[in-house]
Order: structure tokens, then sequence, then C-alpha cells
């Protein structure tokens, strides 16, 4: 925002009582210079405060996506682990050789909504508009 604020008088013209006005409008014009000063840098605050929130609501959404990636791994490692059984087993192994593997499938299964849940429990909120 800008402001422009001129005072013009001819010097020369100068009596008792206008030396009290042009005292009166030297301070009104000073009141304005530091209003327009004020104003300025109340500007440059706020557009610093607008850059900082638009950052944090970008760290917040990247934070989101990542959160969900990794509810999203969690939940798709057990599936990969029981194709790569299946193929395995289709492949000639025996379920006593791929025991192991299965086990821990099993048990990446039965903790991935736990994992997913503190996951998206300790995800902050989106912020909202």
């Amino acid at each position: 925002m800008r402001v422009d604020h001129y005072v013009h008088f001819d010097p020369l013209i100068i009596t008792e009582q206008s030396a009290a006005s042009v005292d009166a409008l030297a301070a009104l014009t000073a009141a304005v210079n530091d209003l327009r000063k004020d104003i300025e840098t109340m500007s440059a605050t706020q557009s610093q405060l607008d850059a900082d929130i638009a950052d944090l609501q970008s760290k917040v959404a990247a934070n989101t996506s990542e959160s969900q990636s990794a509810v999203t791994l969690m939940n798709g490692i057990p599936g990969m682990i029981s194709d790569a059984v299946s193929k395995a087993v289709a492949a000639g192994a025996s379920p006593t050789q791929l025991a192991a593997i299965t086990a821990l499938g099993d048990a990446l299964a039965a903790n991935t909504t736990g994992l997913a849940g503190a996951v998206t429990a300790n995800t902050p909120s989106a912020p909202t508009a």
C-alpha cells in the first residue's frame, strides 16, 4: 500500500497566525509520515507471516502424504510376501523351506493395523483454511 502526502506553502507569506498554522501543518505532516512508515512495516510483517504460514502448510501436507505412504507400504508388504511365497511354492519350494518368510509375513500382517494406527495418530492434521 502506498500513501503519498505533499504539502506546499510559500515561505515568504508567513505571518504570526500562519506561522502557527505552518507549525501545526508540519506536525500533521510528521504524523502522516510516521503512519506511512508504520503501514509499510505492517505490510512487510504481513508478507513474511503469509510466507511462513504457506511454508508450514506445505510441511504439514508433505508430512501427511509421507505418513499415508508409510501406511500404504505397511499394508502392502504382507501381501507382497504372500505373493512371493505362492510363486516360490509354484516353482517347487516346499512350505518347510518357506516357513520363516511365511511367519514374517504373518507377523507383519498382524502388526500392520497397530503400526498404521500409530502413524496416523502421530500425524498432525492438515490445517484448515
